[in-house]
């Protein structure tokens, strides 16, 4: 049976310590740490703290572009990336989420070029040294090519595939990324939106919503995750507040707000399962 887990950057608490009572609280045994500008490994103590496994963290992507540069931003963020690494690896994490650009139609990465093959074999050269494997998460449409080239020219057994659901339905709704890549999975992030972006748009209605809160087809997207075998963690990444409009949850108590997030998490599961019975 599938366990459950939820983001750490949910905006339900004032500081780490509160979410990760928060969302133990709730029901959940297990937490996605978001990598941010510091407070990294605090955020990995704390959860352990109040019994919170962690099966994979989510690296800082905020210099994510520079992967595709050359010079010393590249050799800066590449050595950023391998620091979290080996603090995943310090901590027995297991799977580190990748963004291959910062993932933001604003803030588009230079065209896919062969140069950053070299970064990312560096990164994976760590990966396999602190037993951590990277898991190369599907973004927005104008960022996909990134992913694809990626995740396309390197096949190591330390690179695989993060399934973002509401990227993938909001931004690449007409392709089959389960069928091409879903024997790569190894992470999922879960939450929905009301599949309403164009090219034009801007990031903000990448909603993050609570799942059977928008117009993604969970009914079928279980179907699609039990055909790949994916046996890890039904992760949810939600943002309660942050992002775009409607913000649904605004005046929602954040102890209501889990626990609605809890109850999905656990339908997820009964969903995935009944289909993998069949």
């Amino acid at each position: 049976m599938f366990e459950i887990g939820i983001n750490s950057n949910n905006e339900c608490g004032n500081n780490i310590q509160e979410i990760c009572a928060n969302i133990k609280k709730a029901g959940f045994n297990n937490i996605m740490i978001a990598f941010k500008d510091g407070g990294e490994e605090a955020a990995i103590i704390e959860a352990k703290k109040h019994g919170l496994k962690i099966p994979y963290v989510h690296l800082n992507n905020k210099f994510a572009n520079d992967l595709w540069t050359k010079g010393e931003s590249n050799q800066s963020y590449v050595e950023d990336v391998i620091r979290q690494i080996e603090l995943c690896g310090k901590y027995d994490i297991k799977i580190a989420v990748f963004h291959g650009t910062e993932g933001r139609t604003s803030n588009m990465a230079f065209p896919p070029l062969p140069q950053a093959i070299d970064s990312m074999e560096r990164i994976l050269k760590a990966a396999q040294e602190n037993n951590v494997k990277i898991a190369l998460e599907n973004l927005d449409a104008p960022n996909f090519d990134h992913f694809t080239f990626l995740i396309d020219n390197i096949k190591s057994d330390w690179l695989g595939f993060c399934y973002d659901v509401g990227h993938h339905h909001l931004f690449n709704p007409d392709f089959d990324i389960l069928e091409n890549y879903g024997d790569r999975i190894l992470a999922l992030h879960l939450h929905d939106n009301l599949m309403d972006w164009q090219y034009g748009y801007d990031h903000t209605r990448d909603l993050h919503l609570l799942p059977f809160d928008g117009k993604i087809d969970y009914e079928k997207l279980c179907q699609n995750i039990a055909k790949t075998g994916y046996d890890n963690v039904i992760m949810l990444e939600l943002h309660k507040i942050a992002c775009g409009e409607p913000r649904m949850y605004l005046n929602m108590p954040n102890e209501e707000f889990l626990s609605n997030a809890s109850k999905r998490a656990k339908k997820i599961v009964e969903m995935i399962e009944k289909f993998k019975q069949k």
